[in-house]
């Protein structure tokens, strides 16, 4: 896809961008951070990390590899390598590899459709084999909360009025700390183990016990559905999985024919 190229174009070219963008060689009445006369201003580091979610000890990892890589930068600019052909026909390389994935990844997002139910059930039943699930693998509710009071509350409104109708009364809880609406995980990805061994028990369509943790929550689960290693999970229980995958496979054929287009409007050269 489009999308793994530009990380990987990303990977080489990034670091350099990095510099170029975020580096001011006037200097700043304020600054984060300085390597001779380059300066990185809280202006430019907020451009790099989202200040609402990111610690203070990843942002000093992001100002730390600022500094290595302004050191490396000016080094290479004072040993003359990037005046260097090789380093121009690198930058020039890279540069026209981005710019193909940016143009692909373009003309992907046009091409996404709406697609019916029955052409995703028409995909699910000819690539059946393709989801079969490696490990044992519940499909189920699960909400956290909290508070012990808030669990045993939402279980009872559970009970009363199946889950759409407790989620509904409950939606604005603020002891709500983590919320899976008919989610497909597999064994190994339940935490914690206790609670693996209370899905073990509960028959499809059962309503846990509230389940506390050692973090101090309180969990409440509804078993929809569970599957054994190695079976094919019923289609409703793959739906989006089943919809990711078509649009996958529906966009590289698009962009095959667009690449094949390409080729027709152009003049072609290829000499042995």
């Amino acid at each position: 896809m489009p999308s793994n190229l530009i990380r990987k174009i990303e990977v080489i070219i990034l670091p350099l961008f990095f510099l170029i963008a975020c580096t001011e060689s006037k200097k700043p009445e304020t600054y984060v951070a300085k390597v001779n006369n380059s300066y990185l201003t809280e202006t430019k580091l907020s451009e790099l990390v989202d200040s609402q979610f990111v610690s203070n000890k990843n942002r000093s990892v992001v100002i730390k590899n600022w500094i290595r890589q302004e050191i490396l930068f000016q080094e290479a600019v004072k040993e003359g390598l990037t005046e260097t052909e090789e380093y121009k026909a690198t930058l020039e390389n890279t540069r026209k590899q981005l710019a193909a994935a940016l143009v692909l990844e373009k003309f992907a997002a046009t091409t996404q459709s709406q697609l019916t139910e029955e052409e995703l059930m028409n995909f699910f039943e000819e690539n059946e084999s393709s989801f079969k699930l490696p490990f044992n693998t519940y499909y189920l509710n699960r909400i956290d909360f909290s508070s012990r009071d808030a669990a045993v509350e939402f279980r009872t409104a559970l009970i009363m009025n199946g889950w759409a109708g407790a989620i509904n009364e409950t939606e604005l809880d603020t002891n709500i700390v983590n919320l899976e609406d008919s989610t497909l995980v597999s064994e190994q990805d339940i935490q914690p183990a206790k609670l693996l061994r209370v899905f073990e028990g509960l028959y499809p369509l059962e309503i846990s016990i509230v389940i506390p943790d050692e973090r101090g929550y309180y969990s409440v689960v509804q078993l929809i559905d569970k599957y054994s290693a190695g079976s094919v999970p019923a289609f409703y229980a793959v739906k989006d999985e089943v919809s990711r995958r078509y649009k996958s496979a529906l966009t590289e054929l698009a962009i095959e024919n667009y690449i094949k287009e390409l080729y027709s409007k152009s003049e072609i050269d290829l000499r042995k």
